[in-house]
């Protein structure tokens, strides 16, 4: 991830550059919250960039400021943020929580609680913005209720170390494969839903929130009439943008119960029965396209898979073939 350190992340996805501390405040504030931003050194001067790409339900940024400055937003209310340092440090003070932030800690502000940050000049953040929405429709899928009090995790989160790191790196590495590879492939709806039902629910379960020692409690399998219902909903929606929370919710259960309902009665998981009916879809398109028919490329984004080479040892796995040799044979014929 060095990279991420010498080279402005999202720069090709600029938002607003601006030397003037009220104009960043407004456009920041469109992004985010209102907020008061205050300058409080005149070493640096101000040079705030910010970079963004909006992904399905979230968004990912980049923002520096180049100098010292305060950020007074109160409650965030419909979001929660996820901030990683790229380099430098800030304090941040979120409820009763207050921490350094650095390369090596990163935080999550809660929408409840009061923030209050300093960042550095030298502070550059990738940013996760997540409406409060979106992780709380994933914490009742997993528990299989309505949660009875607001969702508040623990607002310092570990970077070089634990559970989490894995999961910062999965942000940063977002940030990397859209530098790289461009954003095209945030058109196909069902990977990008894949993608951030991944990172939602995988912030739930790495990372220590209020609802954790729930969470990690056994759940019972769901009986097989809603295993029978969730696998009705998969091969009726393959080729939508379908999460792990639609399908428990189409199965009345909760999403743990729904997996062990899978392991014991289907021995897989949710999501790879969903692959394997994908896969079988892209099989048969790919054994009635003509000369002139869609490529392998079209037909694999089509059902979601957009990283081809995962996709063809997925394909070959399952069949025997790559896709190219399936497509290829009828074709000739």
């Amino acid at each position: 991830m060095n990279g991420l350190h010498t080279v402005e992340p999202l720069a090709a996805f600029p938002l607003f550059s601006s030397s003037d501390v009220d104009e960043a405040r407004e456009k920041v504030a469109r992004v985010f919250c209102p907020h008061d931003l205050r300058q409080v050194s005149g070493r640096q001067s101000f040079a705030s960039r910010h970079n963004l790409v909006r992904l399905g339900e979230t968004a990912l940024n980049f923002l520096t400021y180049g100098t010292d400055v305060d950020i007074l937003p109160g409650q965030l209310k419909e979001f929660y943020l996820v901030q990683i340092p790229l380099s430098g440090a800030a304090q941040v003070r979120c409820g009763g929580e207050a921490l350094t932030s650095s390369p090596d800690l990163a935080s999550i502000l809660n929408p409840d609680g009061e923030v209050e940050m300093r960042w550095r000049h030298d502070a550059r953040q990738l940013m996760l913005w997540i409406p409060r929405k979106a992780l709380e429709r994933r914490l009742a899928d997993q528990l299989g209720f309505e949660p009875e009090r607001p969702l508040a995790f623990q607002v310092a989160l570990p970077r070089r170390e634990g559970l989490t790191q894995s999961w910062c790196r999965m942000v940063q590495d977002l940030a990397v494969n859209i530098d790289q590879c461009g954003a095209d492939w945030l058109r196909f709806r069902p990977t990008v839903s894949a993608l951030e039902d991944c990172l939602l629910r995988g912030l739930l379960q790495l990372h220590q929130h209020n609802y954790s020692e729930r969470l990690a409690a056994p759940a019972e399998a769901g009986p097989p009439r809603h295993v029978q219902r969730a696998v009705d909903y998969i091969h009726a929606h393959a080729s939508d943008a379908i999460s792990v929370g639609d399908i428990a919710r189409s199965a009345c259960v909760s999403v743990r119960a729904l997996e062990e309902g899978f392991r014991r009665h289907c021995g897989s998981s949710p999501l790879n029965y969903l692959r394997d009916v994908r896969l079988e879809r892209v099989r048969a398109a790919l054994q009635v396209a003509g000369p002139e028919g869609n490529s392998v490329t079209d037909i694999a984004h089509r059902y979601g898979f957009y990283h081809l080479g995962r996709f063809s040892a997925y394909y070959k796995g399952r069949f025997g073939e790559t896709p190219s040799q399936t497509a290829g044979r009828n074709r000739r014929s």
